[in-house]
């Protein structure tokens, strides 16, 4: 009965509806619920989603088997959120506690998913770590984990432009699920089919794989699933060079991409209606789709400094009241050890007095000793957190400033690229557009200056 109704949330309000649904529940029905997220509402909102799987391990924090299973799903929403340390702290994490359990199924599927996670970052640990959890899934022949795992050894394969191969594991993963009807799995198998078609240049087998993928996303009334799939029609045609029907379809993507609030693919989708509108020589359209690619590059970069800048701020506060409370225990200490020291002096006036006068001045020793090293615990404990603090902060102008580097540079460099290209196919006659263009441009080179410059007093700051 749980399940039913949460299945019936709407995908607009879904996490919202879930967080207001459980609240009264018990913390064992809150962690089912959790742990019941679909897929395609996590991938649509993975902020709401992190937010409520770390919830839920505060919930579950007694039972290890809740624990693997949370990570798991914690670790994959951090990877689509583009938290790459995190996902692949929080697969070991997940890998580790499996293994305790001997659960090989989960060992396996975890190992596959993290293969998958690095395939950007080292393709050759990638495939490592895909083949020891293919390995696993293989001898325990779980289809659904293989069917997953085979489609991302596919992607895999098709990274190192091995593509006969990419495609016989495409092939695979595609016959599982549709053997066991999944409605989720089967458009992404055929996607991921089409686009190697469409690598190969063999476009006309493609378009029924994107076509049926399509289909069934719509039929699902999957959002996330549909704005995916409009980009990738959008792709299909841009490769093609046929810029209309490209445009058509980005342009469905980014009005999906807005309502559900998917930034990344909404950025993705104006950069690509930027270069289709250049391409076809409509240069004010091709700028207001840069204009807007660099302001959701923005918002991206925001969220993601704010989110460090809150953990660190986070990480000082905590350390401010552990320190606080040491130096409370330290005074708490001296107050105990003077009432001590009154009780002595008490005992001494009644019992015999050089040995009262030897124990007091032991435990004054003691007292000495024992304050010292609180203090000395003390001073260390907070030139350890001024390190740490101070190595995140540099850690983060570093993180800055490559991406303000391979981002905002980049666009820069595509705007100054488009005026320079606008002036050679103006007419010579048209001085003072010209004017306009070369103001235009020397505006963003020098834009481009500033921005290096910036760069560089990020990097001297450490």
């Amino acid at each position: 009965m749980l399940f039913s109704t949460v299945s019936s949330f709407t995908a607009q309000n879904y996490f919202d509806s879930l967080t207001t649904y459980i609240q009264p529940l018990s913390n064992e029905k809150k962690v089912e619920l959790i742990k019941a997220i679909p897929f395609d509402k996590m991938n649509s909102n993975t902020s709401a989603a992190i937010h409520l799987y770390q919830k839920a391990l505060d919930y579950s924090a007694d039972n290890q088997e809740q624990q693997a299973i949370i990570n798991e799903k914690l670790a994959l929403a951090y990877y689509y959120k583009g938290d790459y340390d995190l996902s692949v702290q929080t697969s070991l994490a997940a890998i580790n506690q499996y293994e305790k359990l001997n659960n090989q199924l989960k060992v396996g599927s975890v190992y596959a998913s993290l293969g998958y996670q690095m395939k950007r970052r080292n393709l050759p640990k990638a495939f490592q770590y895909m083949r020891k959890g293919i390995f696993q899934l293989e001898q325990i022949d779980d289809q659904k984990a293989l069917s997953a795992a085979y489609n991302n050894f596919g992607v895999l394969h098709e990274m190192d432009n091995d593509i006969d191969s990419a495609l016989y594991y495409y092939q695979k993963g595609l016959k599982i699920v549709e053997e066991i009807n999944d409605s989720i799995g089967i458009p992404y198998s055929l996607n991921n089919i089409a686009g190697a078609y469409v690598i190969q240049g063999n476009y006309k087998k493609a378009l029924p794989y994107y076509e049926k993928a399509f289909s069934i996303r719509k039929k699902r009334n999957d959002l996330n699933g549909m704005a995916e799939n409009y980009t990738a029609y959008g792709d299909f045609y841009f490769k093609q060079e046929l810029y209309p029907q490209a445009i058509s379809n980005y342009i469905a993507a980014d009005s999906i991409t807005q309502q559900i609030k998917y930034t990344y693919l909404q950025k993705v989708c104006s950069e690509q209606l930027a270069l289709c509108y250049s391409f076809i020589n409509e240069y004010k359209s091709a700028l207001n789709y840069q204009k807007k690619a660099v302001e959701l590059n923005d918002i991206l970069l925001n969220e993601s400094s704010n989110k460090s800048i809150a953990e660190l701020e986070t990480q000082f506060e905590t350390e401010k009241k552990e320190k606080q409370i040491i130096e409370q225990n330290v005074v708490i200490a001296n107050k105990e050890y003077e009432i001590k020291q009154r009780s002595y002096f008490m005992y001494a006036l009644i019992s015999i007095g050089v040995l009262l006068i030897i124990v007091g001045f032991f435990i004054i020793k003691g007292i000495r000793f024992k304050q010292q090293k609180l203090i000395e615990s003390n001073r260390l404990k907070d030139e350890i957190a001024k390190i740490k603090t101070q190595e995140k902060l540099n850690e983060e102008r570093v993180r800055i400033s490559r991406d303000l580097h391979d981002n905002i540079g980049a666009q820069l460099t595509f705007i100054i690229s488009s005026i320079d290209n606008m002036s050679f196919f103006m007419k010579e006659t048209n001085n003072e557009l010209k004017t306009k263009l070369q103001e235009l441009n020397e505006f963003s080179r020098k834009a481009i200056k500033e921005l290096r410059g910036t760069i560089n007093t990020l990097n001297k700051s450490k």
